[in-house]
């Protein structure tokens, strides 16, 4: 009988942290601004680093599909994005709809309702821009589903782009290096025209994704690299942590409404992002990871999307109908308001990318999701039955696999990245399996 050892996940394993934090920081940007608390006039550029952090991880998750299974389930990828994104927006724009025909003058509410309906086919950035809407505008009221904007672009972003990897690797055995190649181009592309059309038009530079897909490209760019991100020396890994953690406050307090953007100006937030999200690939003591991961950071950032999608409504109709600016005392409670809904509707409705572990449906999701798992049931090193397997992920790092101790004489667990003290109860063995990491195989003895 198999003596019982738990398995050690790597460093790495657990939901990356500081990304979790730094979610935060970039929707502590938003509210703080929208709030006009705090003195951030360029608390904007936080949609920014949430740009980038989604092409990191969007580009990942394609990336080890591709890699493992030879191909991408776009009906799979898009489901996931259904199940994750749209009972919390549906939530608030119903509560923001119903809200505004309660407490808005009537001459406003057919407005509402049509934005409502755009943000619901996540097309609201183009109404915005068609409309010419000033984002910064003071005076006039806005739009109670005015940052739904972001969430339009982020969404064309997800329509397009499985489809996008999945062509251009087609046949390729290197699917990495064409999609490097796609998005370099990508990002290229669309910063030339970001920085024109700001100047010709910047509405449309603001809202659309053309000028914003650069920020997802260069998230992307990271995806790519993948695990050589980890092959920075630490003091190098460590300075840029820090240098892009400044570069996105810097943003954030130097910038205001009357800087054209995004043009060159959107560099700071978004390679400031890249450095945090570059820091972050090793265990640093010294990075700002550590401060990142912390509690109340990785709090923040689980609510975020939640957060953003309820701080504007929150902030915006209380304010339409008084018809007088709020004061500071008010705008804080709202913000509080604001952090316990998204607590509240982010558990109930929110579901995260952590895969079933139960049943046929979990079998087909976990092969084609997952090269490494692919590759080792296909080893024949030990019995691998998928009802049985406890399997954790998330769109940060595909994790650790295992067979319940208790149920099987072995255990198959796969790392990302480790260094574990040898155990007499253990066996090694090296493995490289086709995601291109290197990993262990970890066996234990009767």
């Amino acid at each position: 009988m198999a003596r019982r050892v738990a398995p050690v996940a790597p460093v790495h394993a657990e939901r990356r942290g500081d990304i979790e934090g730094l979610r935060a920081v970039a929707v502590v940007l938003v509210v703080l601004f929208h709030a006009s608390i705090g003195g951030v006039p360029g608390g904007f550029v936080g949609v920014d680093v949430f740009f980038v952090i989604s092409g990191f991880l969007i580009t990942g998750l394609l990336l080890r599909e591709r890699t493992g299974s030879g191909t991408i389930s776009l009906s799979s990828f898009y489901a996931r994005r259904a199940r994750r994104l749209l009972p919390a927006a549906a939530l608030v724009l119903l509560v923001t709809l119903v809200a505004s025909i309660l407490v808005l003058p009537p001459l406003l509410v057919p407005g509402v309702a049509t934005d409502t309906a755009a943000a619901a086919l996540y097309v609201s950035n183009m109404g915005f821009a068609v409309q010419a809407t000033d984002y910064f505008a003071a005076g006039q009221a806005p739009s109670p589903i005015l940052h739904f904007w972001s969430l339009g672009v982020e969404e064309q972003f997800y329509l397009f782009w499985p489809a996008v990897v999945l062509l251009v690797t087609r046949g390729a055995i290197r699917p990495e290096r064409r999609v490097g190649i796609s998005v370099v181009a990508i990002a290229a592309a669309s910063f030339a025209f970001a920085v024109w059309l700001t100047t010709a038009a910047e509405p449309w530079a603001f809202f659309s994704l053309p000028t914003r897909a650069w920020e997802l490209a260069l998230g992307g760019c990271l995806a790519v690299a993948g695990a050589r991100l980890s092959l920075l020396p630490e003091q190098a890994a460590v300075a840029a942590g820090w240098i892009g953690l400044a570069l996105i406050v810097l943003a954030g307090f130097a910038l205001n409404e009357t800087t054209p953007f995004p043009g060159t100006a959107a560099l700071l937030p978004t390679v400031g992002a890249a450095l945090v999200i570059v820091s972050g690939a090793q265990a640093t003591a010294l990075g700002p990871a550590r401060v990142l991961g912390t509690a109340v950071p990785r709090f923040l950032g689980r609510i975020s999307y939640s957060l953003y999608l309820w701080h504007w409504p929150v902030l915006v109709l209380p304010a339409i109908a008084a018809g007088v600016p709020l004061p500071l005392s008010e705008r804080v409670v709202l913000v509080v308001v604001s952090i316990a809904l998204a607590a509240v509707s982010g558990g109930m409705f929110e579901i995260g990318d952590d895969l079933p572990t139960l049943g046929k449906d979990a079998e087909r999701v976990a092969l084609v999701e997952n090269p490494d798992l692919l590759a080792l049931a296909k080893l024949g090193r030990a019995a691998l039955p998928l009802d049985l397997l406890s399997y954790e992920d998330n769109d940060e790092q595909p994790s650790v696999f295992w067979l319940p101790q208790d149920q099987r004489q072995s255990i198959l667990a796969v790392f990302n990245w480790t260094e574990q003290s040898r155990s007499h109860t253990l066996t090694f063995s090296d493995l490289k399996l086709p995601s291109g990491r290197s990993y262990k195989l970890f066996d234990i003895l009767a």
